[in-house]
């Protein structure tokens, strides 16, 4: 196969089994050249096959309030909906278009995040709440903000990525949390391979798609984890509050920021 985001080919890198949730053994690619990693074995299953191993993986904790693969997941989320909030609040994010959560899962970042702001629309594939969006009822380029957390690891094709921010309005922003590091380790036993995660970025593969999607600039939270991608140049970002970056744990670069190594 060839890689979604700079279609060079992949290379064998290793395998992992994992004898749940229906998987035997799942091998794994790299890009030669952005070195971002693919579940191969993931990406090949029939969708039906796939929807199950979701279900079923998903299913193991939802609703007990808690995650083991993700322990911190709640706090995260707290934080991810103070920063955005603060940003908005700044100047930073555009507060009077709608925002999306795309991915949104039960919906508690959303909930969150409606209290001071007004409704967030919601949508998940495989979740369904009270008031979701069907599919057919996202508008391209419409959301002055799109959310998207713990989604982009999940998704199988390069269509699927650029589906999210294709909703994305030509003034708005792009919320990101995934896990982004310079390099991924060759070690079956890293605790990110789950079952349900297919895609593994890097700094380098994750600075070509916020080219592709025309992210001119960006700023990251680290105890967040959430990248912001605006599709203006830093300057004009934040030329109305230029102190938001004393605050601490908040990066702020051209392009795509390459905060983990």
């Amino acid at each position: 196969m060839n890689c979604y985001i700079c279609k060079a080919p992949t290379d064998h890198y290793f395998r992992k089994r994992f004898d749940r949730f229906g998987l035997d053994s799942v091998n794994y690619r790299r890009c030669i050249a952005c070195g971002t990693v693919y579940a191969e074995t993931l990406l090949q299953l029939p969708e039906e096959r796939w929807r199950g191993v979701c279900e079923a993986y998903h299913n193991s904790y939802r609703g007990s309030g808690e995650n083991p693969d993700d322990p911190n997941w709640r706090v995260r989320l707290n934080q991810q909906a103070e920063l955005l909030l603060r940003l908005a609040e700044n100047g930073l994010l555009n507060r009077a278009g709608p925002w999306l959560d795309h991915g949104c899962g039960e919906g508690e970042l959303a909930a969150m995040l409606a209290e001071r702001i007004g409704k967030i629309s919601c949508y998940d594939r495989y979740w369904k709440g009270d008031g979701y969006l069907q599919e057919a009822e996202l508008i391209p380029r419409h959301y002055s903000l799109v959310i998207s957390t713990s989604t982009l690891e999940h998704l199988r094709s390069r269509s699927s990525l650029d589906a999210i921010t294709g909703l994305i309005a030509e003034d708005g922003s792009l919320a990101l949390h995934t896990l982004v590091r310079g390099e991924i380790p060759r070690d079956p036993a890293w605790f990110y391979l789950l079952p349900v995660h297919t895609i593994f970025y890097t700094n380098k593969g994750m600075a070509k798609l916020f080219d592709q999607w025309g992210f001119h600039s960006s700023i990251y939270a680290v105890d967040a984890r959430l990248w912001i991608g605006y599709r203006k140049p830093l300057a004009e970002v934040l030329k109305q509050k230029p102190q938001m970056l004393a605050s601490p744990g908040l990066h702020a670069s051209e392009g795509f920021l390459a905060y983990w190594p």
